[in-house]
C-alpha cells in the first residue's frame, strides 16, 4: 500500500509540473525577452510555491539571522532533491536569486530559455567555462544586485552520501566579491523526495538558516571547511531510508 500511495503522489507531482510550467512557465518564458527582471522573479516564485504546497510539501525555518532587504549575498546549501530549488525561491522574496547551473539543460526547448534566463551556466568538463563563471556571478552580484545560490557540492550525490566535499566556486566568489555567504542546512529531502520514483512521501521540510559568514580575514579553505561542518553537524543523522534503492 505504501508504494502505491507513493506512486500516486509522484503521478501528481507531475501532473502539477505539467500543470504549474503550461500556466506559469508559459508567462515566464514571455517575460525572458524583456529586461524587467523583478516582475520575472514574481513569477518565479509563483512557479515555486505551486509546484511546492501543491506536491504536499510545507516548511519550517528556523534562523540564527535574518537577512536584509535587497542585500546581495551567496547561498549554500547541501542538495538532495529539486525542492531545493523551489525552496530558494520561496525562501528569499526579499533577495532575488539567480542560480548556477549545468549549461547542458540550456539546449531543451522552452524550458532551456527560461533556465537561460535564471541561471549563470557552467560546463563542469570545461575549464574556459569554469574560469568564465566567476566574471558572471560577480556582475549577478554587483550590478544586476541579485543574490547567487551555488550548491557547493557541485550536484546531487548518491543518497547514502551524508555530504559530498565542497567545491570551491563559492567561496572563491565569496572573498574576490567580497559578498557574505549564507549557509542553510535541508533536512531529510533525500529521503522526502529523492530521484528515486517508488521513494518519497509530502510533509514539512525543517530547514535552517545556519550563519552568516563574512569572508573578511578568512581565506578559501577556512570558509570551506567552515560550512561544511556548520551543515554537516546539522544533517549527519539524517537517517537514509531503503539505502538498497539508491
Amino acid at each position: 500500500m505504501k508504494i502505491i500511495f507513493t506512486v500516486i503522489w509522484k503521478l501528481w507531482f507531475y501532473l502539477v509540473v505539467i500543470i504549474d510550467t503550461i500556466f506559469i512557465g508559459t508567462i515566464i518564458y514571455l517575460l525572458s525577452f524583456q529586461k524587467n527582471d523583478k516582475i520575472t522573479y514574481i513569477f518565479m516564485r509563483a512557479w515555486a510555491y505551486v509546484l511546492f504546497f501543491g506536491s504536499g510539501f510545507s516548511y519550517s525555518l528556523r534562523s540564527k539571522e535574518d537577512l536584509a532587504p535587497g542585500k546581495n549575498y551567496i547561498l549554500v546549501s547541501n542538495h538532495a532533491s529539486m525542492m531545493d530549488i523551489a525552496l530558494m525561491f520561496i525562501l528569499h522574496p526579499n533577495n532575488p536569486i539567480t542560480f548556477v547551473g549545468k549549461s547542458e539543460i540550456k539546449k531543451y526547448p522552452f524550458f532551456g530559455r527560461i533556465y537561460k534566463k535564471l541561471c549563470i551556466l557552467v560546463d563542469r568538463s570545461s575549464k574556459e567555462s569554469r574560469k568564465n563563471v566567476f566574471p558572471a556571478i560577480k556582475k549577478a552580484l554587483e550590478e544586476n544586485h541579485k543574490s547567487v545560490v551555488i550548491f557547493a557540492e557541485g550536484g546531487v550525490p548518491d543518497r547514502d552520501i551524508i555530504l559530498a566535499p565542497f567545491k570551491d566556486g563559492a567561496f572563491v566568489s565569496s572573498i574576490n566579491c567580497n559578498i557574505p555567504i549564507v549557509i542553510y542546512a535541508f533536512h531529510n529531502l533525500n529521503n522526502m523526495f529523492p530521484f528515486v520514483f517508488r521513494l518519497g512521501y509530502p510533509g514539512k521540510i525543517k530547514v535552517e538558516r545556519l550563519a552568516i559568514l563574512s569572508p573578511e580575514n578568512r581565506n578559501k579553505e577556512e570558509l570551506k571547511q567552515l560550512a561544511f561542518h556548520l551543515i554537516y553537524e546539522k544533517i549527519k543523522d539524517n537517517k537514509i531510508n531503503h539505502p538498497e534503492l539508491k
